[in-house]
């Protein structure tokens, strides 16, 4: 006759670490006043007897779902950049135990699911998002990827890059290798890092004296209405010789209305892309991109929305922001 698999408990873990099981409790949590050691004796023994944590009943115990809600706005998670934010909250979620919900932008704000979840992240919340407002008027703590409108209630927490100082990064870049002439397409205006980059986009044109080239570009703008927008600056008076380009994936169809207009890319007009994504390094010429870090982005967000379940200090956290130097402006703009 078989027999059935042992279940092994938190007292036979604590048993053979030789600890209370409140200890041991502590010690697999991360959590409590206790050496290294015993930190390390109570891991060991629960790796020895493959212990694997009850979620239910600790659920029970705390009176939690074990679930997170993760909302992105509408149109977006074809975009590299959200899938990146994406697994990076969820491998975060996972080191705690929790499930990671992914939120359907087309639910009522009434729904019921808003109130079986135990906190929520929204990532680039727009301004006008019934959804966001009724999360951030909710009693669950919300963690905010970029920052809300002023309208709105603060969340819990904020991270954030700082798209004024982005922008301005890539600018200066194109100025160093002889542009004078930068235009560029911006995403929606409704979004903090879409405000924040015209804001240092205007900033910057007047210390220099050049005259704003902006486009602006929805995330649902199609890609032959941004290519008829292109097609149409590089065609007129006073073309510019570079262009920035977000939303993700627009730098692609900017290098094909540059060569549509007989003009040389990375030469004749620098390119550079906002967001960075995997294709951006193998086209010819590869395009200068921003590291915006989206893995660190969700990372961070989850891991303050873990503190502020747990009671912890609430803490905002800026994403540092680099750039990627490739091909679309390594020789810059010929001098006259």
């Amino acid at each position: 006759m078989e027999t059935g698999q042992v279940i092994v408990t938190l007292q036979d873990v604590a048993d053979r670490a030789g600890v209370s099981r409140s200890t041991a409790s502590l010690a697999l949590a991360g959590k409590g006043r206790m050496s290294d050691t015993t930190r390390q004796r109570v891991r060991a023994a629960a790796d020895e007897l493959d212990y694997v944590v009850n979620i239910i009943a600790r659920n029970l115990r705390t009176a939690r779902s074990g679930a997170v809600g993760l909302y992105v706005p509408d149109q977006t998670l074809s975009f590299r950049y959200y899938m990146d934010v994406a697994f990076g909250a969820v491998e975060r979620a996972q080191e705690s135990d929790l499930l990671v919900t992914l939120m359907p932008t087309a639910f009522t704000p009434r729904s019921g699911i808003t109130e079986q979840l135990d906190g929520f992240l929204v990532i680039d919340p727009v301004d006008d998002d019934l959804i966001v407002q009724r999360l951030l008027a909710g009693r669950s703590p919300v963690v905010a990827g970029e920052h809300v409108s002023d309208e709105m209630r603060e969340p819990w927490a904020t991270v954030f890059g700082d798209h004024r100082a982005g922008i301005r990064m890539l600018l200066d870049h194109l100025w160093e290798r002889g542009s004078r002439r930068p235009a560029v397409m911006l995403p929606d205006p409704a979004m903090a890092w879409g405000r924040e980059m015209a804001d240092g986009y205007y900033a910057w044109c007047a210390e220099k004296g050049v005259e704003p080239q902006r486009l602006l570009g929805w995330f649902d703008t199609t890609m032959d209405e941004v290519r008829d927008a292109l097609d149409a600056l590089l065609a007129g008076e006073g073309r510019p010789d570079a262009v920035i380009t977000a939303p993700e994936g627009v730098a692609i169809v900017a290098l094909e209305s540059i060569r549509a207009a007989g003009l040389e890319p990375g030469r004749d007009v620098l390119i550079a892309s906002y967001v960075d994504s995997d294709s951006l390094a193998v086209t010819q010429p590869s395009i200068t991109a921003l590291d915006l870090r989206p893995r660190e982005m969700g990372r961070r967000c989850m891991e303050l929305l873990v503190r502020a379940l747990e009671g912890g200090e609430r803490e905002d956290v800026e994403i540092p922001i680099s750039i990627i130097e490739r091909g679309s402006t390594a020789d810059g703009v010929p001098t006259a």
